[in-house]
């Protein structure tokens, strides 16, 4: 009896193809580890001769053979005439007599970044983002270092960006093109406010009518620039 059934299960599985082999699984392929990106920011550009750089405070000294010259405002524009590994061999562009000496690396700005960038660092480097921004007409660089409050006139009165933007494509962006060269100059505080202002004459002299640009600190901490106007301030 007891073989019968024996007999007769292994007829069934032999039916049935015999005893099932476990399903060959999929080896699992593990997808590549993620791309090792680089986030450390490029070195700046190395300082050349002939190139320009422009000073990073008020009163740096500009160091002759036996004496030297004080240059009495920021971002200040100077000439490279020779690049040494700590030093620079500069001429001072605007200074009377067009006077050269040496400054150290670290006492002028040259690497030019983003306005927005560049908000909360040293006036000179945000000024420097402005006027690079100017010399190419970019108005969306532009945009991101103006306050919203921003002046293009005195007379009427029009205040905000949009009537701005308007105004100087109906010129021809001219007070734009002529702004670096009035950044050049330096920058001044203007006495009794919070206005630092290019060119210092403006902010030294009673009643001065031509083209002037005016920065501030906003609510936030950083750099804004206000103003940029020619007539009756």
């Amino acid at each position: 009896m007891r073989r019968s059934a024996v007999l007769i299960l292994l007829a069934l599985l032999a039916a049935c193809g015999g005893p099932r082999r476990p399903a060959r699984v999929a080896p699992i392929v593990l997808p590549p580890p993620p791309a090792v990106i680089d986030t450390t920011p490029p070195p700046p550009p190395a300082i050349v001769a002939n190139q320009s750089v422009w000073t990073r405070d008020a009163g740096t000294l500009l160091r002759g053979e036996t004496d030297g010259v004080r240059l009495p405002f920021i971002f200040m524009r100077l000439e490279v005439l020779r690049a040494d590994t700590a030093d620079l061999l500069v001429r001072c562009v605007h200074c009377p007599g067009a006077p050269q000496g040496w400054i150290g690396r670290e006492s002028v700005v040259h690497h030019v970044r983003r306005p927005d960038q560049v908000r909360k660092m040293d006036l000179a480097e945000f000024v420097l983002a402005v006027r690079d921004a100017a010399s190419q007409q970019d108005t969306s660089r532009l945009r991101a270092a103006m306050s919203r409050e921003f002046v293009h006139t005195l007379g009427p009165l029009e205040m905000g960006l949009l009537e701005t933007f308007a105004a100087w494509e109906r010129e021809g962006f001219r007070s734009i093109d002529r702004l670096p060269f009035i950044l050049d100059r330096g920058v001044a505080t203007v006495t009794g406010t919070p206005v630092w202002a290019a060119p210092p004459e403006y902010a030294s002299q009673l009643g001065y009518q031509d083209l002037r640009a005016g920065f501030r600190r906003a609510t936030d901490g950083g750099w804004e620039w206000i103003f940029l106007v020619r007539d009756g301030m």
